[in-house]
């Protein structure tokens, strides 16, 4: 493709990208708060999409109102406005990243300690969910944990990122049905693979390629971006190697995943693959990408995870939306 077709991509993602920020800012209430704070903890990533857009008042207006009603003495998220405890290490760890490049060190540091605590010795993985009685549970899964990888790298904690590294290529060995299957959840007590599970279950512990059906298509490519991520810090062959087979999985599935929001994260892995490598078939895919992400954007700016949504839901899907356009606005600029 040509530079000018380059620069018309370049161009139309960066309208894309403002389209979206546009709407958090209209819903960016005076004290920092975004939309309604008691729908729950939706908002942990906007301080990242902010910060990416270049809209340094409005990341650090929402790090103060989390830093007010949210960070505790133990330098952990919690009170009333954090309603569910899924995801819980997730969500800490794109605040985390926001904060950090908000410079709201006051905030990511205490929280990336916290993170730090939870990641398992053995696999090197992240539990996913908070229990009631306040322990974390048994399952680790591919982007619960590829999240705090993601924050790791960007606080500077390399050795738990190749903990994460380490736990995608056990986990990707020990597959026993690619490439129909990708069973991508972790027993931190029996320290193996989950493959045994009730079938109502199945959208927690594996993704089947060619079944057209909600399922997390997020898999491939968070643990190909995560792999891309890490082997920029550091150009290690068997990191690219595992992003490659990861995307692989996700490129190769089923036209249908299109039908799903959760596809989204396809094109973390082929924009960062594209960066490292150059080669076209992540140039298109993302660009497959970028085509899906226009579509699927509301005339006003936001994007949504289904129809009828909520405005806490818009929120949370429209400040990672942000994210991944910018992200492949960066892969594209850096092969001028």
């Amino acid at each position: 493709m040509t530079t000018a077709a380059t620069n018309e991509r370049l161009d139309a993602y960066a309208r894309m990208r403002e389209k979206g920020v546009q709407w958090l800012r209209h819903n960016l209430n005076p004290d920092g708060s975004i939309g309604e704070p008691k729908d729950g903890y939706h908002f942990y990533r906007v301080p990242w999409a902010f910060a990416v857009a270049g809209d340094t008042a409005a990341a650090a207006a929402s790090c103060a109102w989390i830093r007010h009603n949210m960070l505790t003495a133990e330098g952990t998220i919690d009170g009333p406005y954090r309603i569910y405890d899924d995801a819980y290490a997730y969500r800490d760890s794109a605040l985390v990243i926001g904060a950090h490049l908000a410079g709201q060190y006051d905030l990511s540091y205490p929280l990336m300690r916290h993170l730090l605590s939870l990641q398992d010795p053995v696999s090197g993985a992240f539990p996913s969910d908070r229990l009631p009685d306040g322990q974390m549970g048994d399952d680790m899964d591919i982007p619960y944990t590829c999240g705090p990888g993601f924050a790791c790298l960007a606080t500077g904690h390399l050795e738990a990122a190749r903990g994460v590294y380490r736990h995608l290529a056990t986990v990707y060995a020990a597959q026993p049905e690619l490439p129909d299957r990708l069973y991508y959840t972790w027993s931190r007590s029996r320290q193996r693979l989950v493959t045994d599970f009730a079938e109502d279950q199945s959208f927690w512990y594996v993704v089947e390629n060619q079944a057209g059906r909600f399922q997390r298509w997020t898999v491939g490519g968070i643990a190909a971006a995560f792999l891309c991520r890490l082997y920029l810090a550091e150009p290690a062959e068997e990191y690219l190697n595992l992003a490659r087979r990861y995307q692989h999985f996700s490129m190769i599935a089923t036209d249908e995943q299109f039908g799903y929001v959760s596809v989204c994260k396809s094109s973390w892995g082929s924009s960062l693959l594209y960066q490292i490598t150059g080669e076209d078939d992540y140039l298109e895919w993302t660009y497959r990408m970028g085509d899906w992400y226009a579509t699927q954007q509301e005339e006003d700016g936001r994007w949504r995870p289904q129809q009828p949504s909520t405005n806490a839901a818009d929120v949370e899907i429209t400040a990672e939306f942000v994210m991944h356009v910018d992200t492949m606005i960066g892969a594209l600029a850096s092969r001028p």
